[in-house]
């Protein structure tokens, strides 16, 4: 019997990625959910995994999953897509003591070691012209907008001081390729399929998600507990995501407008969705991704654990598109 992972959030992104690279890495994987008949969940089953069906805020059903279990890996973390401050208070006083518990009970369970899946949005920002690493704490008064970047913050704190497991913390970037729940969320299928005649720009990392799944992998058998490693892949300016995902398509990129219109829309988007109960792609949440936006070194990764990202993001792009059932044609071979 291989050794047996807990891992929850395979329903996302992130967590189903990770699910599979563990799989492939020769670990026996348990996955509690509680969507039943998700795709992300059907495709870690049907590649192996262990899915049992619970609430990971039910004490007696975390308990019970973490039985036989010899790892613990945390990609489950909620995102709070509203940027607006009305419910910051309210997350924290749900989901810290939640998050704090889960780490507890692991260790009361008896795990050896845990892997907490962070967010880019707890590092600093870097100095300008400078790569955005590990050292650099999360600034209140200059990251500070919105709900994601503080409660994210908080969220990593609070299981780095938790009594739980040697837990070591990643940071992936932004995510490219399969898996993702929402096209609309996805700048490879707007950019691709032209949806928006418009854009802004910023400064950005994508990752392969394969890569940043790997990474987890790695980052559980050769971190350092109380340490986080960013999972990062290409540090690109997001006109250019734009103008690859688009020719790739054989059209144009969208036209590179002044930010401030896009905040603007976001207020108006963030209060319109108060109002209606639906909010969309566009949030301030949204928004200070593209104002917080840097580049980011993996160079830690790479020392500390081998991890090796990709540095082409094309065929990350193909594997999006292809989940969103869009259409990409196949790349035209090169004359010799």
């Amino acid at each position: 019997m291989p050794d047996r992972v807990l891992l929850l959030g395979a329903a996302g992104t992130v967590g189903s990625r990770v699910a599979l690279a563990f799989l492939q890495a020769g670990y026996g994987v348990r996955c509690l959910a509680r969507s039943k008949g998700h795709r992300n969940l059907a495709c870690v089953q049907d590649a192996g995994a262990e899915v049992v069906y619970g609430d990971m805020n039910d004490d007696a059903a975390l308990t019970s999953a973490l039985e036989g279990c010899r790892w613990f890996v945390h990609s489950a973390a909620p995102f709070p897509w509203s940027g607006l401050h009305l419910r910051l208070e309210g997350y924290r006083k749900q989901w810290l003591p939640q998050l704090r518990k889960h780490f507890e009970l692991a260790k009361a369970a008896g795990i050896e070691r845990a892997l907490f899946t962070s967010s880019l949005s707890t590092i600093g920002l870097a100095k300008r012209g400078e790569l955005a690493e590990e050292s650099l704490p999360y600034d209140p008064k200059r990251q500070g907008g919105g709900n994601y970047y503080p409660i994210k913050a908080d969220m990593e704190r609070t299981v780095l001081e938790a009594q739980g497991p040697p837990t070591v913390v990643v940071n992936p970037t932004g995510l490219v390729g399969e898996g993702s729940r929402n096209p609309a969320l996805s700048g490879a299928c707007v950019f691709f399929q032209g949806l928006t005649p418009f854009m802004v720009d910023a400064t950005m990392n994508f990752v392969d998600t394969r890569d940043q799944a790997r990474g987890h992998v790695l980052a559980l058998e050769k971190g350092t507990p109380g340490l986080r490693y960013i999972l990062g892949g290409v540090n690109i300016r997001l006109k250019d995501f734009a103008a690859l995902a688009a020719g790739m398509a054989g059209i144009r990129r969208p036209i590179v407008l002044p930010r401030a219109g896009a905040l603007i829309g976001a207020y108006f988007a963030e209060w319109w969705g108060l109002l209606s109960g639906k909010l969309g792609a566009l949030s301030l949440t949204a928004y200070y991704h593209l104002a917080y936006g840097q580049y980011y070194s993996s160079e830690k990764a790479r020392t500390e654990l081998g991890y090796e990202p990709t540095t082409d993001l094309k065929d990350a792009i193909r594997r999006e598109l292809a989940w969103h059932g869009v259409s990409v044609p196949e790349p035209k071979s090169q004359l010799a």
